[in-house]
């Protein structure tokens, strides 16, 4: 009953161990998409950093994002990942590399995207013929409108106002979700070797055991002998009659 009932608690705990684990990465791949343009929009992919479609191994993509500390940084958006001849940006809608998390998360197009790590899949190169980078950066200004100079104390209650307080409260959790997403490779592998490892290390267990069980019948018979040899009636017996 005893051995039932620890290998009952050991798959639970594997078990909790793996949801855990999923929850994480499925976490991850969402956080993933809002921090690269049309990070949602590839056809039939969620997790767009990784070989298979649901998650897996990280593809060249996802290692350049890692690189990058997954950040939608220039350098990243003009690289290319996959190696077919079109950046990043360009098959993910951002060919001038003006998208921001949150600051300015503005795209070319949603539609006719493609996958920045499969080489197999690219997109349209119509899709951004027409478009000169920079060129919004040429149009008049308009004019600027005299601003009331802020209070120390107004812009301090901005500073810590709910909002941005909210704001750093959902950076620090996507910086645990983004850690966990990082180690969840290695955490899997292990994982897989612990699975595979629990039978040898159970069967090792056991043979320990019966060894140890066995010593200690043997020990226990062993000087029961020598006790019982040392009684006076079998000294009688070893001297023989007078």
């Amino acid at each position: 009953m005893s051995v039932l009932r620890s290998r009952a608690v050991y798959a639970a705990a594997v078990c909790a161990a793996v949801c855990l684990l999923a929850t994480h990465e499925t976490e991850a791949y969402k956080t993933f998409q809002r921090k690269v343009p049309n990070g949602g929009n590839v056809p039939g992919v969620e997790a767009i950093g990784h070989e298979r479609a649901g998650g897996g191994p990280n593809n060249d993509f996802g290692l350049d994002f890692i690189e990058a500390m997954f950040k939608w940084t220039k350098t990243f958006c003009e690289k290319d990942s996959d190696g077919d001849g079109q950046t990043n940006g360009q098959e993910l809608g951002d060919p001038c590399c003006e998208f921001e998390f949150r600051a300015n998360e503005k795209v070319r197009w949603t539609e006719g995207v493609s996958h920045p790590g499969d080489p197999a899949l690219k997109s349209d190169p119509k899709l951004w013929e027409g478009i000169v980078c920079g060129a919004d950066a040429v149009e008049p200004e308009a004019p600027k409108v005299a601003e009331p100079v802020a209070t120390e104390a107004v812009t301090e209650a901005e500073a810590t106002g709910p909002k941005a307080v909210a704001e750093k409260e959902i950076e620090k959790k996507e910086e645990t979700v983004l850690q966990a997403a990082v180690q969840g490779e290695a955490g899997t592998q292990q994982e897989k070797e612990l699975t595979a490892g629990a039978p040898a290390l159970h069967a090792s267990v056991m043979l320990s055991a019966i060894a140890l069980t066995v010593m200690a019948i043997y020990v226990v018979v062993m000087r029961s002998g020598r006790r019982s040899r040392s009684l006076p009636i079998f000294r009688q017996q070893r001297r023989g009659p007078k």
